[in-house]
């Protein structure tokens, strides 16, 4: 009898450490779920974003929006904002082709987004075929004729696109060298061109800001070229120009970033602050780096996108942030860059989220 009471006791102790043994095991698991990201795909990068009255975009590619229904839905899920790129809209002098505008309208509409309009005096190679200014001297137009035909440009695009729009990048990259060539060439210089167009452009709808914008260069936000950019817009200013607000584009190299990119973001803004002007993120995305670089560069990844995104974000002059491209296989360094490996945005090819994602996430949640 005393050796079954024995055997009895060990029984039920042998119970009770298995069930606090699951009953651990249980608990560990609820909490590494809640502190897993990756756990909760209910969440957006929009909702979190529209809680801040904070931009996050992405660039609208014609060519992969069109044809890709998942393309979309994830778009008007994940964004409220989009960017633009009406470039060669005025097919011949005065005639205006605005199928895709449209079509982007009411992608828009329908999603309860914002649009952003990019380049509507860009590269001399951009700009529509009528201009002819592959030519010798740039088609040989005179100063008044391209400065009628810059303001019908300007006014008109703007017009059509309403209060659909947040903001208008009436002309792009003026610090890198070349640009907008023949624009300039034709107008006496940039600076005039920039103070006429900006001007129209302010004149056509004085309720949506008026945006500058340059690449900074791959290792970070270039401090030397971004003291040039302050100056040309008091320039700019100067000679009547309106400009209410700058973008810095962030095509970033990982293995060639500066250790101090935070820092350069934050002092461009600060230069935009003691000129009155409010900062865009216009243009992001990370080249992860060559095969290795990094034991893990899309972790590494991640943590760029997050830093970027949360400087931005703990500065109440940046407005918004914009990602340039929506998935991977989708990049222009592809082609452009001759970067096969590249993998820079927040999706992969098959519209996975990846690391990059979760740290533009992390960052919204923190808020401002």
């Amino acid at each position: 009898m005393p050796a079954m009471m024995t055997m009895m006791r060990k029984c039920v102790g042998t119970l009770a450490v298995g069930a606090l043994f699951i009953l651990a095991m249980a608990l560990l698991g609820a909490a590494k779920g809640a502190a897993s990201p990756a756990n909760n795909d209910n969440e957006t990068l929009r909702q979190y974003a529209d809680k801040l009255d904070f931009g996050i975009g992405l660039f609208i590619q014609p060519r992969y929006w069109k044809k890709d229904p998942q393309y979309q839905q994830i778009m008007g899920r994940e964004f409220n904002r989009a960017i633009t790129f009406p470039v060669k809209i005025q097919t011949s002098r005065g005639h205006f082709d605005f199928e895709l505008m449209d079509e982007e309208m009411r992608f828009a509409k329908q999603h309860n987004m914002k649009l952003f309009g990019a380049g509507l005096i860009y590269r001399t190679t951009a700009s529509p075929d009528w201009l002819h200014f592959e030519q010798r001297g740039c088609g040989g137009w005179s100063e008044r004729d391209i400065d009628a035909i810059i303001k019908d440009q300007v006014q008109t695009i703007i017009h059509h696109g309403g209060d659909m729009y947040y903001a208008w990048e009436v002309v792009n990259e003026p610090v890198t060298p070349g640009k907008n060539g023949c624009w300039s060439y034709l107008m006496g210089g940039q600076d005039k061109m920039i103070a006429k167009a900006t001007r129209y452009a302010y004149e056509a709808n004085p309720n949506i800001p008026v945006l500058l914008n340059d690449a900074f260069g791959q290792e970070g936000v270039d401090r030397t070229k971004t003291d040039d950019f302050f100056k040309l817009i008091r320039r700019v200013r100067d000679l009547g120009g309106h400009i209410d607000a700058v973008g810095t584009e962030m095509h970033v190299e990982a293995h060639r970033l500066h250790p101090n990119y935070v820092e350069e973001f934050q002092y461009f803004m600060d230069q935009a602050r003691k000129n009155n002007l409010t900062v865009q993120v216009t243009e992001m995305d990370v080249y992860q780096g060559p095969e290795g670089a990094f034991p893990d560069p899309y972790e590494n990844q991640k943590t760029i996108f997050y830093n970027v995104v949360h400087a931005c974000l703990k500065d109440p002059i940046c407005t918004t942030f914009s990602v340039w491209g929506l998935t991977d296989d989708s990049s222009w360094l592809h082609e452009a860059k001759g970067l096969t490996d590249a993998n820079p945005l927040l999706f992969d090819a098959n519209y996975k989220k990846k690391p990059a994602y979760y740290g533009v996430l992390q960052a919204l949640k923190e808020g401002r």
